[in-house]
């Protein structure tokens, strides 16, 4: 499957600190595999593997058969267990042949999408972590993202920073939060302005109100796949797991 690499700049560095300004977009850029953060080495943590698809206009793609950059966003949250069957294998019949293999032969997967870019975390580990990823482009923000889902601390911040910069810093507290709340399995249950970002250095901790009193602790980074998106990846502090990308175009 072609993909258009002028809409995702691939980026092996994890990002948890300030905004990052946006780079100039090469003409081509050459899909390679995204390596650990510098600094974190994770020698014994499980690999799960995630697969970054960037989908690229529908008229790039000749017989409108594959993926348009609008499809991914209504891929966001279902998993082996919504698109099994039939519906399953026209999704993988999609897909870059490496990412269709992988789905087929796991025995659980699960989708994350905005418009224009899919991740793909396959395994029955991939239930345990928590993904978001979200689109910073102004006509695409999401309408979903509002500054209320801020504490007062990250309401600060978020007005400390430059005017430029103020929509990918929310975009970015908002992912980690929302990944967050899905690696221990709370999702929107429990209103995002209630817990803080963890947002200092790689793999900031934040901490989740349990069901059952206490709180979990996650261990949430970013990754800087192109300056148009922001992607979290969170671990509860307990699990040793670690997300292992790839992103193939073909």
């Amino acid at each position: 499957m072609e993909t258009n690499a002028a809409l995702l700049e691939l980026c092996p560095q994890s990002l948890d600190q300030g905004v990052v300004a946006p780079r100039p977009q090469p003409g081509r850029a050459r899909p390679v595999p995204l390596a650990p953060a510098p600094g974190h080495p994770d020698p014994v943590a499980t690999p799960v593997p995630v697969f970054v698809v960037p989908v690229g206009p529908a008229a790039a793609h000749g017989s409108g058969t594959r993926l348009s950059p609008d499809d991914c966003a209504g891929l966001n949250g279902h998993s082996r267990a919504t698109l099994d069957g039939a519906a399953g294998r026209r999704l993988r019949d999609r897909l870059p042949g490496q990412v269709s293999a992988a789905m087929a032969a796991a025995g659980h997967w699960e989708l994350y999408g905005t418009r224009g870019l899919l991740v793909v975390a396959c395994g029955d580990d991939a239930r345990r972590m928590g993904f978001s990823v979200e689109s910073v482009r102004p006509e695409t923000s999401p309408p979903y993202t509002p500054y209320e889902v801020l504490t007062a601390h990250e309401t600060g911040l978020v007005a400390g920073c430059p005017a430029a910069g103020r929509d990918r810093l929310v975009t970015r507290f908002w992912v980690r939060k929302d990944a967050a709340l899905q690696a221990v399995g709370r999702g929107l249950s429990l209103a995002p302005e209630r817990i803080e970002a963890g947002f200092p250095g790689d793999h900031g901790t934040v901490r989740v109100p349990g069901f059952h009193g206490g709180e979990v602790l996650v261990s949430v980074r970013n990754f800087a796949f192109s300056p148009a998106y922001e992607c979290a990846v969170a671990v509860p502090e307990s699990l040793a797991l670690t997300p292992a990308f790839c992103y193939s175009a073909g």
